[in-house]
């Protein structure tokens, strides 16, 4: 009650030499928690299913918007199809590989135990083996020598053969089970939760329409905000005319219409960028950031108000 007397009081007793300065504004949040579309691979477009009522309060953690998951959906049940599949591949490609693996081994055992025949012939005396059938024993012995070292190479050769069948279906296995953990985090991204507890206010699309459900949105663009009710400050519109009669720090007055409160403020910032008014009123403006001396005055964000800021008059100016 206090602040809005000293307003009152102030707005009834100017300097001389002074008048009331009158521009609109509308109350904004200078911080605000951005909800967006999140990033998924390959997805671009997305389409709102759910969101929350726009300037309904929200709880943290509450959901604020969801977005049509078909899509990812699709694409997770094809995944874990395929890892289920592979899954089954491996099983029985280990079987068959540990068979492999004892016919493998077979076969040197085979070798080995020609070789050792082959020695045990050529051990016997040389002088009661007639000369051609010992040299026949010795070349059949060399020959089972070489049968053993051809079939070892083998068998080491079909275990990287099958390390290597072995290592290319668990790669597989691993790139299917990464996609399918992504593909899921995916589709709980798409259901995004409130990051604070505050005022849902709906963001407007580049035709001026706010989103909705079923609003088609880009990645990046912005759907929603939760603004801090902590850094509310305003944003007027002053007229280029009048931009040496305001300066940084001045104190100002911000007035709801309707009865809504007046509230004592000062200048933060006045803007050095002129520009139109709007697009019907061609008027050159500068932007002029208002800073409320109460944090916790009851405004809210996209709220229109008019800013009062008392500036020497026109006719004081003149004669100085």
């Amino acid at each position: 009650m206090k602040p809005l007397l000293a307003c009152l009081l102030l707005a009834l007793v100017l300097p001389a030499g002074a008048e009331t300065l009158r521009i609109d504004g509308e109350v904004y949040a200078r911080t605000s928690a951005q909800i967006m579309p999140p990033t998924v691979e390959g997805m671009w477009q997305f389409n709102i299913t759910q969101l929350a009522p726009d300037g309904a309060p929200l709880e943290k953690g509450t959901v604020a918007v969801a977005f049509d998951a078909s899509t990812v959906l699709k694409s997770l049940a094809e995944k874990n199809s395929k890892l289920q599949e592979k899954q089954r591949e491996l099983d029985r490609l280990q079987l068959e590989l540990a068979e492999r693996e004892r016919s493998s081994h077979l076969e040197t055992e085979k070798a080995r135990a020609e070789l050792e025949k082959a020695a045990r012939k050529t051990e016997q005396p040389q002088e009661l083996i007639a000369g051609i059938e010992y040299r026949k024993l010795v070349v059949a012995r060399k020959q089972a020598e070489r049968k053993l070292e051809l079939a070892r190479e083998l068998e080491a050769a079909n275990a990287e053969q099958r390390t290597q069948e072995l290592r290319l279906v668990r790669s597989e296995i691993a790139q299917l089970t990464a996609d399918v953990a992504r593909l899921g985090k995916a589709q709980a991204d798409l259901t995004i939760a409130a990051p604070r507890s505050g005022i849902l206010m709906h963001r407007s699309s580049w035709n001026g329409d706010k989103f909705d459900v079923g609003s088609q949105v880009w990645r990046g663009q912005t759907i929603a905000e939760i603004p801090d009710p902590a850094t509310l400050a305003v944003r007027a519109e002053l007229p280029e005319r009048d931009y040496l009669r305001v300066r940084t720090g001045m104190a100002a007055r911000v007035r709801v219409d309707g009865g809504g409160g007046v509230f004592p403020a000062r200048v933060a910032s006045v803007g050095r960028t002129v520009r139109s008014k709007s697009q019907v009123q061609p008027i050159p403006v500068m932007d002029v950031e208002i800073r409320l001396d109460d944090p916790e005055a009851r405004l809210k964000p996209g709220q229109a108000v008019r800013v009062e800021l008392t500036v020497p008059d026109l006719a004081t100016e003149k004669t100085q």
